[in-house]
């Protein structure tokens, strides 16, 4: 009869331990992304923006802007091989704890300088992009890539 009573105490304590488990991050940044739109800009006049959410288990992203290290590096899928650098804003150093790492999101404005079209025969009035995107840590460590759903940039 007391054995009837151990079974169900013995399941309440394994969910309590495993749920107590903690949730550990990767070293390597993760970069998930959000959204990105709107799906047609006009050259000149409108922004895009780009949303991702971020992780890095021991909470060093941000380069010293002083460095030759990026933060953000964004390839516009017309051209081959070219990766643009950008530095993340200032993160504060309040919230990078190694032992808790860093989540966030970062928003992206891709100003109307940004985005221009091809000016050939094939693409007189409208020209159609995406972007690959990875971040990287100080240690050197890039994030997975991502890439954005196309959009239409017209004249």
């Amino acid at each position: 009869m007391k054995f009837r009573y151990f079974v169900p105490f013995l399941l309440v304590l394994v969910v309590a331990f495993s749920s107590c488990e903690k949730k550990t991050m990767s070293k390597i940044p993760l970069i998930t992304l959000s959204y990105f739109g709107p799906g047609q800009i006009k050259v000149n006049t409108d922004t895009a923006f780009l949303k991702f959410t971020l992780q890095d288990g021991d909470a060093d992203l941000g380069q010293d802007q002083n460095n030759i290290d990026y933060d953000i590096y964004i390839k516009d899928a017309r051209y081959d091989s070219t990766y643009i650098p950008y530095y993340f804003p200032e993160i504060s150093p309040d919230i990078k704890d190694p032992k808790k790492g860093l989540e966030g999101s970062c928003i992206f404005k891709f100003t109307p300088d940004m985005i221009v079209p091809r000016f050939d025969s094939l693409h007189k009035n409208s020209d159609t992009t995406s972007f690959e995107i990875y971040i990287m840590d100080r240690a050197g460590n890039k994030s997975n890539h991502i890439i954005t759903p196309q959009i239409i940039v017209t004249i």
